[in-house]
């Protein structure tokens, strides 16, 4: 009886001094003009040493105590979720001039509850105490982990939900692990599976995917090609026998590779969508993308691609013939906005927005999360999803293909259309299935960023994703 007397006169108070999700409700999102169907909250959640990750929770428009609970990680690495979060799945859409927001009708939060992560701190509006922002895949780990258990904390309503785990691009590195820190300890929470769209998965497949995408998508002819798989392949053209520059050193073959890759990263083409042309924004003031090219996510993904490839520093800078495909100024220019700050509740944290930061001194651990993925597959309690846009340079899906077929599972299912609609079937990509719960699926047409490039066909994928539904 004492106890419950305590319980009772205590711990209700010391809970209503505490955390109070009302509190940190986005009541009145700037820009928007439209009533919206559900509930939704910014703030801070705790990782290791004092560092404080900022979220964006949107709580499901279907059954908010039924739907799963979806964490969405951006990649980079350095780049905020922010952006996926009114370019992409999130339930809002960013007008052009960075001032009013609509509602996207292909948002993720129709079927899930979905948490935007700002990761690590020092991006977007994540900060550390100290402003020391050094870090690596280790320690991003531990506070991605330790900020999803902190929000379980705050809204212990969706703990026994199923969780799972979501992102793209260097975030092919952050799922893994976040998932195997999970399986290790999971402290009640009911993971359930991960999703990694168009991901930095194998350093040494990215690179020998490139160039055969490059080949095969025309971007440069016969003499080169030849050129490079004389002097690269063994005698034999394949991902097994080709080394591009990999390990070997002999300039015969690294030469050539360079020159690809030259074409590939430099001459103007649009690195996470082939077919869609670069251009610009009208109707700015300025084009605070265009003077600081380091803080867009397009940037960042070559600087990924730099590393994955190995490319001499010769080949390290921007060249001025290469734009920036994806204007973000809009963000840019919003989410700097004083009233953005104050509605999401983020007066806290002392850093400017910017969609991908240059002020992260990070050391990437992973060159490759094979063993980890196997892991995770081998434990027979996670379902898996690695999907990518099929026209996506920055990630191409030849890459990722051969990264499943390198996990030692088994198909289950023909490689064949998956398709969208009911009256008229469209086909929206390719699937396959194999053992130990994994699907590779492409989403026909899309680059880098599937959601936004095929919002319809990502919400479908997705959707059958969560409901165990075969796509067909």
């Amino acid at each position: 009886m004492l106890i419950k007397v305590l319980l009772g006169v205590w711990v209700v108070p010391l809970l209503a001094l505490g955390f109070n999700p009302s509190d940190w409700e986005v009541t009145d999102l700037p820009g928007l003009y439209e009533e919206v169907n559900f509930r939704h909250y910014s703030g801070f959640l705790s990782g290791a040493e004092g560092r404080k990750l900022h979220y964006w929770f949107m709580e499901s428009q279907r059954s908010p105590s039924d739907d799963p609970v979806l964490l969405w990680l951006n990649g980079g690495p350095g780049c905020s979720s922010l952006v996926a979060a009114v370019t992409e799945l999130g339930p809002f859409s960013l007008g052009p001039l960075g001032v009013n927001m609509t509602l996207n009708p292909f948002s993720w939060n129709q079927v899930a509850n979905v948490i935007f992560l700002e990761s690590p701190a020092g991006v977007g509006y994540s900060y550390d105490p100290t402003g020391v922002y050094v870090t690596n895949d280790t320690k991003t780990t531990e506070d991605n982990y330790l900020a999803v258990l902190d929000f379980f904390e705050k809204f212990p309503e969706f703990k026994e939900n199923e969780f799972y785990i979501t992102g793209e691009s260097y975030a092919g590195v952050y799922i893994p692990l976040l998932a195997r820190r999970f399986l290790h300890d999971s402290r009640g929470v009911n993971l359930k599976g991960f999703a990694i769209g168009n991901g930095a998965l194998d350093y040494e497949l990215h690179g020998k995917g490139i160039i055969f995408f490059g080949y095969y998508h025309a971007l440069f002819g016969d003499d080169l090609w030849d050129q490079i798989t004389s002097n690269c392949c063994n005698n034999s053209i394949s991902k097994d026998t080709c080394d591009f520059g990999w390990t070997t050193t002999d300039p015969a073959c690294t030469e050539p590779v360079s020159i690809a890759y030259d074409i590939y990263l430099n001459r103007g083409l649009n690195l996470y969508n082939l077919y869609v042309p670069c251009g610009t924004v009208e109707g700015l003031p300025t084009s605070l993308s265009s003077r600081h090219p380091e803080v867009t996510s397009q940037y960042a993904s070559k600087e990924l691609l730099r590393k994955i490839l190995r490319l001499p520093t010769s080949m390290e800078k921007t060249n001025s013939a290469s734009p920036n495909c994806y204007n973000q100024d809009h963000l840019l220019l919003y989410y700097n906005r004083r009233d953005v700050i104050e509605a999401l509740h983020v007066e806290e944290s002392p850093l400017r927005w910017v969609p991908c930061t240059d002020t992260l001194n990070y050391t990437q651990q992973y060159e490759t999360v094979r063993e980890v993925v196997r892991e995770l597959i081998d434990s027979d309690r996670l379902r898996a999803l690695i999907y990518n846009g099929d026209v996506d340079m920055a990630c191409p899906f030849l890459s990722n293909g051969w990264f499943v077929r390198s996990l030692g599972v088994t198909p289950t299912s023909v490689y064949k259309m998956w398709h969208t609609g009911t009256a008229i079937p469209v086909i929206s990509g390719f699937v396959q299935t194999f053992t130990k719960n994994v699907t590779f699926a492409t989403v026909l047409g899309a680059g880098h960023k599937a959601p936004m490039d095929k919002p319809a066909e990502a919400l479908h994928m997705i959707t059958n994703f969560l409901s165990q539904t075969p796509l067909e």
